[in-house]
């Protein structure tokens, strides 16, 4: 009967001594790990407020290439030497003579301006004609829609027809200087003759 008794107190404490180890501890270590956890999270946390303002950083500054790319001028001069036209026909005038060309959006093959990236452009046109017979007339196309048109009449000396205009263009679209039918000018190494644009700024 002692016996059993004994075992069974050694029992009891037994269950009791494993209770007390099992319990989890509110004490001060338990403290100061979360501590050390919060303290973790705000390294973090600042960690990533750096990575976004980089981020933001980089898209507001556009890189070298997206610099250059937006760089975009020129001006050509015909390079006659002597008169172009009359033709009975309306004739793309192509400037061959090349004294500005950024970004290389200008062919002087074709005489045709393709615009890069889509923004918003200036355009300038210089024409001299001097023929006592011959209209001078000249139009501004972009694409194939005619966008202003100068028309000077023969009076036997020197004139000028000048145009210009600002143009918002898509990606790709095609601004050229066009001379219609029955008029005729005139250049020489002097650069009477010229054609020019730049981008304002893209959109």
């Amino acid at each position: 009967m002692r016996v059993s008794v004994v075992l069974l107190l050694l029992c009891l404490s037994s269950v009791h001594l494993y209770r007390a180890v099992d319990q989890p501890v509110v004490g001060d270590e338990q403290t100061e790990f979360t501590q050390s956890q919060i303290e973790e999270l705000k390294k973090q946390d600042r960690g990533l407020e750096g990575s976004v303002d980089s981020t933001e950083l980089s898209a507001e500054e556009p890189g070298e290439e997206n610099s250059r790319r937006r760089k975009v001028a020129f001006s050509y001069a015909s390079g006659l030497n002597g008169n172009f036209g009359p033709h009975s026909s309306d004739i793309t005038v192509v400037f061959r003579k090349k004294i500005t060309d950024v970004g290389k959006a200008f062919s002087p093959v074709t005489g045709v301006f393709t615009a890069p990236l889509r923004g918003v452009y200036y355009f300038r046109f210089n024409l001299l004609g001097h023929s006592s017979s011959h209209r001078l007339a000249t139009c501004l196309y972009k694409n194939h829609e005619k966008i202003l048109d100068v028309t000077k009449y023969p009076r036997g000396k020197y004139t000028y027809a000048v145009g210009g205009a600002t143009l918002l263009l898509q990606k790709g679209d095609h601004v050229y200087v066009v001379l219609r039918q029955q008029s005729q000018v005139y250049d020489n190494s002097d650069n009477h003759c010229t054609f020019s644009g730049f981008l304002l700024f893209p959109m």
